[in-house]
């Protein structure tokens, strides 16, 4: 035979009802609101009942709304509690180190431009893991004053890249703003060279604090001979010429910015190919991407400089190119592809 046994009740929540349905607290509310207005009503009735009528019936209604008007099968009280929770409670939190809120930093507030720079150069990322695997040697461990110097470097230029993305965003909006037709022409060669002469400021600015890293950093990594001979490509100069042939389409308006379209050898056009540009000390300033119809663009310009083009696609090689801008207009160059 079964035994019964009984189902476990919650009896803290239970409440003391008081006449049929009406629980104490139900009864408390509407005393509470009816005391009160019966007290507003025996001191201010006669002087100034214009007033009072008002804040009695008030009272009233409020008694009457916290003991038996629920909001969503919650009580009014619930929600009031609640409220005040959220207002004097709130659940932002602040980070704060040795008496100094993060939130400070000037590059707390830009997040979301760095986030969008880094996805920008991944390209960059995918040209080192593909480099030759090298054998590093351990080497000893720097001292607390060339970390706190390193750290104090690379703070100084996560914020020239900052100012460079900023600039290169700017001048894309006027670069916009120059092909919208306009009933009167306005003239954009001043903002564009205030704009090209800071942003050659700051590029030089952040190539003397990638020295200087690297002067601290040296010598770091000492990597041994590969097994395998590596392949090395022969450069190939590119001319820039004069005279640009009318019939070529233009890809910017731009001086000093390298554009081009990648096709195979049967002139159909590559889509996905890696472009990326190397400054005259190896370092890359722009990693771009062609689109569906081959083509690729920086959006802004370069210092005047010689620099090499290298581009990189599954199943194709393509010759490497150095480019000296001499602040002109460059046509499209025209790269094909070696299967």
């Amino acid at each position: 035979m079964e035994e019964v046994h009984p189902i476990p009740q919650n009896v803290t929540s239970f409440q003391f009802k008081l006449v049929g349905d009406m629980t104490l607290k139900q009864f408390g509310y509407l005393s509470t609101g009816a005391g009160f207005a019966y007290l507003i009503f025996v001191l201010f009735s006669y002087d100034y009942p214009i007033i009072t009528w008002p804040i009695v019936i008030l009272s009233i209604l409020l008694g009457v709304a916290f003991a038996f008007v629920p909001i969503g099968s919650r009580a009014l009280d619930h929600w009031l509690v609640a409220f005040l929770k959220t207002i004097y409670s709130p659940t932002k939190r602040v980070w704060v180190k040795n008496g100094k809120t993060y939130k400070e930093n000037p590059l707390f507030g830009n997040r979301l431009i760095m986030y969008h720079a880094g996805i920008q150069n991944a390209p960059q990322a995918k040209a080192v893991i593909a480099a030759a695997p090298q054998v590093v040697r351990p080497t000893p461990l720097p001292t607390q004053e060339e970390l706190h110097k390193t750290v104090d470097l690379a703070r100084e230029a996560q914020q020239l890249q900052m100012k460079i993305i900023q600039s290169e965003r700017t001048l894309s909006q006027i670069k916009q703003q120059a092909t919208q037709p306009t009933s009167v022409p306005v003239d954009y060669s001043q903002q564009v060279n205030k704009i090209l002469t800071d942003l050659k400021n700051l590029m030089n600015q952040a190539s003397e604090v990638k020295q200087q890293i690297k002067s601290i950093q040296e010598p770091e990594i000492q990597p041994e001979a590969p097994t395998a001979e590596p392949v090395l490509r022969e450069k190939v100069k590119v001319v820039i010429s004069t005279k640009p042939k009318q019939a070529q389409v233009a890809l910017t308006t731009f001086p000093n910015v390298i554009n081009g379209i990648v096709q195979d050898r049967n002139n159909n056009y590559l889509e996905g190919v890696i472009a990326v540009i190397y400054d005259k000390e190896g370092l890359p300033v722009r990693a771009l991407k062609t689109n569906k119809l081959g083509q690729f663009t920086g959006s802004t310009p370069l210092p005047n400089e010689t620099y090499t083009l290298e581009l990189e696609k599954d199943n194709y090689t393509f010759d490497v190119l150095q480019i000296e801008l001499t602040g002109q207009m460059l046509q499209p160059l025209t790269i094909i592809a070696k299967q």
